[in-house]
Order: structure tokens, then sequence, then C-alpha cells
């Protein structure tokens, strides 16, 4: 597990087995790294959109937030790892080595 590795990384890894909604992917992102602010919020979903234009992750679904579940009015995405961010994901699993204690 990539817990506490560069945010990217993880980012890959999360959406190793499923497709996983921005807001669910952010909030997960924001506990586990200790960013809990708004403004951490916005920069962790632009760090998905700078994986989704490299072409490491898609998008497979977007709706607009109308009940306001984590940016009112704002687009929701569905990100999904594409064949390119399964071949990093692979690479990285086999040269990103675990802590001491892990």
């Amino acid at each position: 597990m990539m817990e506490g590795r560069p945010i990217k990384f993880r980012i890959l890894e999360i959406l190793e087995t499923e497709p996983v909604w921005n807001c669910d992917l952010v909030r997960q992102l924001q506990s586990e790294y200790g960013m809990p602010s708004d403004y951490h919020r916005d920069c962790l979903n632009f760090d998905l959109i700078e994986v989704a234009a490299s072409g490491m992750i898609g998008e497979a679904d977007a709706k607009i937030d109308a009940e306001g579940k984590f940016k009112k009015d704002n687009l929701l995405t569905l990100y999904r790892i594409t064949p390119i961010g399964m071949e990093l994901l692979d690479e990285l699993k086999a040269k990103v080595r675990h802590r001491k204690g892990e």
C-alpha cells in the first residue's frame, strides 16, 4: 500500500479496483494525508485533474453536484484508471519501497 507516498501514486492505487467519484476520493485522501480544509480539498481535486490530463485516469461519468455533497453546483466526476495508469502503477509497485515498520 502506498499510503503516505506521493498523492498521485496513491490516486492510481485507489482507482486500481473500481471507479470512484472525485468527492469520495478527495475525502479519503484528505483523511489519509491530514489535509482537512476546503483549500486542501480543492488542491486534491486539482491533483485528480492533473492525473486525468496525463492520461493515467479517465472520466467514467459526470454530474452536477445539485445537493452540495462536495461543492454545490460544481461538477462531480467518476474517475477510473486507464491502461496507461495500470502500467505505471505496476511499475511503481515494483519500485517503491515500503517505509520501515510497514
